[in-house]
């Protein structure tokens, strides 16, 4: 075909595509910033500022903390599934961004024809050999962008699947912390069960000793066994307890065949570490799975420009070359050249394209009000976790105080109790006081370390923007692609 005549007819044809092209993209971008608040209502602690987002569990200290967290995040099966669908993610990526590229494969051939007679003489005569290869790419102009709005939609894709990748491995360091802090908090109720059911065998061993003596009624002696019974089902409970704990944290972290005798959980609640100030806008820029929602937002605008420039004309040109080739002796080859330009102009499937960029408008409205959803889950569970986390620090140090007095007045009465100054039933009052004020105060420590945790998730803390490969950054003034 004449190049020189073809383009001004391309170019008119264009001209047309733009007049039946219909709207652009109508989808809002809304600004999460203006729906905010300026601040927690939960303010941090003058001076907190110990804590750091990124790798959090290394500022509590503990060694346990960190091994298990940073085996969970390359053993578990948690973290790999979440590695095995991000390379996914980039697979599908590579695949989408192949399909804009100039496309084409070499073709070549081999034949040989012989000839012989069957037949009279038996002469024979020779064959011919003929050889040919030819390459013929097609390449499309991207004059309107459709191809670089597609290359762009797989990065976006990409980067939100990485997003979701560090979202799961956040979500899994916290699930391993909340869990040793669970399994700790089960053996300090193990360790005070043991210390119960040793207090209970003492006395009843005494009021035994005071009945044999006709100092005591057999009442107060079955009581005190009665007592004794239940704190030893107690401590078998709590032992079971403790076990399975253990094995869920085995599993967790990746071990499952480990025996849980090589999992030493130690009987103490340590206090964390203190929450660095923060205020809402931190969720936009750390959370992974507003991030990502705000992504798939960009995503759902990308796709709404590829279908309406799919309403528009496609040119492409399709240059060749050719090689032939005679195996007789002094043949020779012959080589040839040819362009070619290739013309689509959606016709009789523009009401199924409009429909579709309909169809994509819509969506692209469905990805907005999952966006402020993010935005306004994250808001919600950030204020919460802060508001949660400072009561449990307020209620702890309340009950903390009650142990201790508490305690003093038990230890009162169990001296004047022997001294013979004190009913049993007054003693065994103070005793289920300074029990129950005990395990409050326990479950108080551990309400004050699982808060934290939540926090830190709620906050967006657990990983690290410098380690994502091949991110793409959110639009930060939220303009439409």
């Amino acid at each position: 075909m004449r190049i020189g005549r073809t383009f001004p007819l391309l170019g008119g044809l264009s001209v047309l595509a733009f007049a039946v092209a219909g709207c652009a993209p109508s989808v809002r971008v809304p600004d999460p910033v203006t729906t905010l608040p300026a601040r927690f209502e939960i303010r941090a602690a003058p001076g907190a500022e110990t804590l750091v987002l990124d790798r959090w569990w290394l500022t509590f200290n503990d060694l346990q903390l960190t091994a298990l967290v940073q085996g969970a995040l390359k053993g578990s099966t948690t973290a790999r599934i979440a590695l095995a669908r991000l390379e996914q993610a980039r697979a599908s990526r590579a695949l989408s961004r192949a399909g804009t590229l100039p496309s084409g494969s070499i073709s070549a051939s081999a034949t040989e024809q012989g000839r012989e007679s069957l037949w009279g003489t038996g002469i024979s005569a020779s064959g011919q050999e003929s050889y040919s290869a030819n390459f013929v790419p097609s390449w499309e102009l991207d004059l309107f962008g459709r191809l670089a709005a597609i290359r762009e939609q797989a990065d976006v894709g990409s980067a939100a699947a990485t997003y979701d990748f560090h979202a799961a491995r956040l979500a899994l360091a916290a699930d391993v912390a909340s869990s040793l802090f669970q399994a700790r908090g089960i053996a300090v109720d193990l360790q005070n069960a043991r210390e119960t059911r040793e207090i209970t065998g003492q006395l009843a061993r005494a009021a035994r000793i005071g009945v044999e003596r006709g100092l005591t009624s057999g009442q107060d002696l079955a009581r005190l066994e009665a007592d004794a019974a239940s704190a030893a089902a107690e401590v078998t409970r709590l032992e079971g307890e403790l076990q399975a704990a253990k094995r869920s944290l085995l599993i967790l972290v990746g071990t499952p065949d480990a025996p849980t005798a090589s999992l030493d959980v130690a009987a103490e609640l340590e206090a964390p570490p203190e929450l660095p100030g923060a205020t809402p806008g931190i969720l936009l820029a750390r959370r992974p799975d507003v991030l990502s929602a705000g992504l798939a937002l960009q995503s759902a605008i990308l796709d709404t420009r590829i279908d309406r420039l799919a309403l528009f004309p496609r040119f492409a040109i399709q240059p060749g070359l050719g090689l032939n080739a005679n195996g007789a002796p002094g043949a020779g080859g012959t080589g040839f050249w040819s362009l070619a330009g290739n013309l689509t102009l959606p016709v009789l499937d523009r009401a199924r394209l409009l429909a579709q960029f309909r169809l994509s408008e819509a969506r692209g409205e469905e990805a907005v009000v999952n966006y402020e959803r993010a935005v306004q889950t994250a808001f919600g569970e950030a204020e919460n976790a802060l508001v949660r986390l400072q009561a449990a620090k307020g209620r702890t140090q309340q009950l903390e105080r009650a142990e201790e007095r508490s305690r003093t007045a038990y230890e009162i009465a169990t001296r004047g109790y022997r001294a013979g100054l004190t009913d049993l039933t007054t003693l065994l009052q103070t005793q289920r006081t300074w029990l129950q004020v005990r395990s409050a105060r326990n479950q108080g420590r551990l309400a004050v370390l699982t808060g934290t945790v939540s926090a830190v998730r709620a906050l967006g803390g657990g990983w690290s923007e410098d380690g994502m490969p091949d991110a793409v950054a959110p639009k930060s003034d939220g303009s439409q692609p």
